[in-house]
Parts: C-alpha cells; sequence; structure tokens
C-alpha cells in the first residue's frame, strides 16, 4: 500500500522559517531514517532557498494558518529574511546553539538526532492529558478562554518558586529556558497543538485578540499538549548532547513543579459548544 503522507506533492502550504510563516508548496517527498521529509519551494523566494523540512514545519493553508501568519507578523515585525546561505567549508563543524536555549529550528535540513528526545511526563500530569482529550475530542467541549491562569503566568510562577541564589537563576540559564518554552507555544500552538475541534474558537480568539501572544491567552491544557510534541522537535534541531541533557533537566524540573502545583495552576474549566459552532467545523 502507498504511504500517505499528511501533505502532497505540488501542495500550497504555510512553512515556518523561523518564528514566522511563509506561503510555500511541496516540491517532492522522502522518507529519511522513516521519518517523512517534504522539499519545499518558498513562493517568490529564489531556488536557492529550497530545502527539506520535517513535517513539523509545515501548515495546511487554511484561512485559521492565514490568520496565524499575519499574528507572527504582528509580534515578529523586525523579522527580516536572512542573508543568503554561504556553502560551508568541508572540513568546518557545525555550528552549536547557545547551552540551554530552546529554539525552533530556523532553516537547513541537518538533523543530529535521528531518535526522538525522550521527554518523561509525571503520572499526575498524563492524567490531566486524558481527561482533557476526553473533554474536547470526545465530549465536544471547549477550553474557557482567555484562561484565568496563562501559560505565561505559569512560567513566571516556575521562576519565582525557584531560589535567586540557585545556579540557574544566577546563570540566566532558567529565564532563558522558560523565554524558550514560551516562544515555541507561541509559534507552534495554531499548527501543532488544536484538535480540529478548536480551530474556530482559535479563528475567532485571532480575530479578537489580535496582538495579543497565545501564551497570555491559552493555559494549562494546551502547555501539557506542548510538551508531548517536545521531544519529536527537540530530535529535529542541532544541539550537541550536552546541551540537550542539560536542557532536559530542565524541562522535567518544569514538568515536576506542575505535578507539584496541580492545585493552585490547574484550573481547567470547559463550555459545551452550541450548534452553531458545531456547523462551523470543517
Amino acid at each position: 500500500m502507498p504511504q500517505k503522507y499528511k501533505f502532497t506533492e505540488g501542495e500550497k502550504v504555510l512553512c515556518y522559517h523561523g518564528p514566522l510563516l511563509y506561503e510555500a508548496k511541496v516540491n517532492k517527498i522522502q522518507l529519511k531514517d522513516k521519518v517523512p521529509q517534504f522539499h519545499i519551494h518558498y513562493s517568490g523566494w529564489n531556488r536557492s532557498w529550497d530545502e527539506w523540512v520535517p513535517e513539523s514545519r509545515i501548515a495546511k493553508y487554511n484561512d485559521a494558518n492565514l490568520l496565524r501568519q499575519k499574528e507572527l507578523q504582528t509580534q515578529h515585525p523586525d523579522k527580516r529574511r536572512p542573508k543568503k546561505r554561504e556553502r560551508p567549508k568541508k572540513e568546518a563543524e557545525p555550528s552549536r546553539r547557545k547551552r540551554g536555549r530552546l529554539e525552533p529550528q530556523a532553516g537547513g535540513t541537518e538533523v543530529a538526532h535521528q531518535n526522538e528526545v525522550k521527554i518523561v511526563l509525571p503520572e499526575e500530569l498524563k492524567k490531566w492529558l486524558v481527561d482533557d482529550w476526553d473533554f474536547v475530542f470526545r465530549q465536544k467541549q471547549l477550553v474557557r478562554l482567555p484562561k484565568k491562569v496563562t501559560v505565561k503566568e505559569i512560567l513566571q510562577k516556575y521562576i519565582s518558586s525557584v531560589p535567586e541564589n540557585a545556579e540557574k537563576v544566577k546563570s540566566g540559564q532558567l529565564q532563558e529556558v522558560c523565554k524558550g518554552i514560551e516562544h515555541y507555544f507561541n509559534v507552534i500552538l495554531g499548527s501543532q497543538l488544536l484538535y480540529k475541534f478548536e480551530r474556530p474558537q482559535y479563528a475567532e480568539l485571532l480575530e479578537s485578540h489580535p496582538n495579543t501572544p497565545m501564551a497570555e491567552l491559552y493555559g494549562i491544557e494546551h502547555l501539557l499538549r506542548l510538551f508531548v510534541r517536545l521531544g519529536g522537535m527537540l530530535a529535529c534541531t542541532t544541539m550537541d548532547e550536552g546541551s540537550i541533557s542539560l536542557l532536559l533537566s530542565h524541562l522535567h524540573d518544569f514538568l515536576g513543579f506542575l505535578a507539584a502545583s496541580q492545585d493552585s495552576l490547574f484550573t481547567m474549566e470547559y463550555d459545551t459548544a452550541p450548534q452553531e459552532y458545531h456547523r462551523r467545523i470543517v
């Protein structure tokens, strides 16, 4: 049976390059180590920018993602197309990212980690994920938004919970990792952290809060979904093993904080969607 992919050759899509989404087309598809890779051409760009990207970098070309594209452009008005790439010298070693920095891969096709980086969720958090899936997917309910306790506030509470004299605070690593989590959340929420049933709600939120980052509107439910996806994304970075290990220690500390703070942070509130909303699901 032929392999089925989320995107097809010749399909018009949106593709992440850095923090922004750009209009693009899928030229061709290949399986590399059993992982689909898509050869992308950015519309209006020179073909020297064509590249192989993982599925996580691509979003469907639809109204919701076009609104997301505009939102990202508003959030990052200073971002411009990077300078033309230079061919690396044959003996040159690949550059490494700053230790502990968590940010999406901006471009290129090099993959440093062939296997998914394993992020272990505490059992208490897995229970919340299952309940969240049941509310949205099976019961067709929606998270009440904007959240009373947002992703941004949760990250700030975590930073405040760590003693100021702790090494990871003094070195700035903790703040850097939390900024990275927030940035990742803002970038991929619309394309990877929503169930189909939630997309009309997301589109409404973009219209009513056009200049507000998603981390200031969504909360713990969607933050937990990020950690389900994050291991696969880290596998597509060029961070060295030491940096990955350091980053994982920070992420697991943060997940431990979430598990220990359930009573104050987990204000899961869902509303039954009206019939008019159901008719908008396509």
